[in-house]
């Protein structure tokens, strides 16, 4: 019988798997639901696609414009983090466009 010689699974570069484990611990905590709630009810449409002038969407993600990760300051991590300012309301669509402009 013939053996199919597959490749190696690729592992997963430690420095990712370390921020995804980050990202995972703010975002499961009781106040950030209720701030994204927050937002989601005070801007229930997407602000991309109203910017663009595209279709109407409802939105149901929320971004941070200014990335809480871009910091190793704690404080200003945590300040990023919870600024409602600093966040906007996306539909799946645009929320994938922000985070990888290439695949569009």
């Amino acid at each position: 019988m013939p053996t199919i010689n597959k490749l190696p699974k690729k592992k997963r570069q430690t420095e990712n798997s370390e921020k995804r484990t980050e990202r995972k611990k703010w975002y499961n905590n009781t106040r950030w639901r209720k701030l994204r709630l927050q937002k989601l009810q005070d801007q229930p449409l997407c602000e991309e696609c109203l910017k663009n002038g595209e279709k109407v969407t409802a939105a149901v993600d929320i971004h941070h414009i200014i990335s809480f990760m871009s910091t190793d300051n704690e404080e200003l991590k945590y300040q990023l983090f919870y600024d409602y300012s600093n966040l906007m309301s996306l539909c799946k669509e645009c929320h994938q466009k922000i985070h990888n402009p290439a695949k569009k």
